[in-house]
């Protein structure tokens, strides 16, 4: 959880860099390429070991990201020192978020207790996109414990029109009734 919102403070911080000084999509590839190599399976160990100095560990991080921005770099050193290499890919989503949503793009998680075809993933996107006024990214997502229905996930907005739900809000009626 600290290191979710680490990574959406990180992120928002260089997203308003990123505004500031008209370099979205520059930035975009950097954390882009960043998040790949932090993610790296063998080379994240190395970076969170105490027992190899920072700046070997800066040394090896700036090799492996050639062509990546000077801030972006101070940003790699950063996340190395402060023992937070491992955000790093969330970072890179959470600022692809902030990105798309300052497009006027809108990421939705819709879940169903069936998969759901594309005419259906196409009809979702379209009353998704006439409630919130954005367009809107789909993800799919199938959880057979919702038994019917739909959970529609917008940003912070839920909305839950699963069986499940209504018939925790009828136990919970006829709880209240007796």
């Amino acid at each position: 959880m600290a290191g979710e919102i680490a990574a959406k403070r990180h992120a928002q911080a260089v997203f308003e860099i990123a505004v500031e000084r008209n370099e979205l999509d520059m930035w975009r590839s950097d954390l882009d390429l960043m998040a790949g190599v932090f993610g790296d399976a063998e080379l994240l160990p190395l970076l969170e070991s105490p027992k190899i100095r920072f700046e070997d560990k800066a040394d090896v991080v700036v090799k492996n990201l050639v062509g990546v921005g000077d801030m972006a770099l101070n940003l790699a050193r950063l996340l190395i020192q402060k023992q937070n290499a491992r955000i790093m890919p969330q970072i890179a989503s959470e600022y692809g978020i902030l990105m798309d949503r300052h497009q006027g793009i809108e990421h939705a998680v819709v879940t169903t207790a069936m998969p759901m075809d594309d005419a259906m993933q196409a009809s979702f996107k379209d009353n998704l996109a006439k409630i919130t006024g954005s367009k809107i990214e789909l993800t799919a997502k199938v959880d057979p414990d919702i038994i019917g229905g739909f959970v529609a996930r917008v940003g912070d907005k839920v909305i839950d029109g699963s069986v499940r739900n209504r018939l925790q809000n009828l136990k919970q009626n006829i709880a209240q009734a007796a």
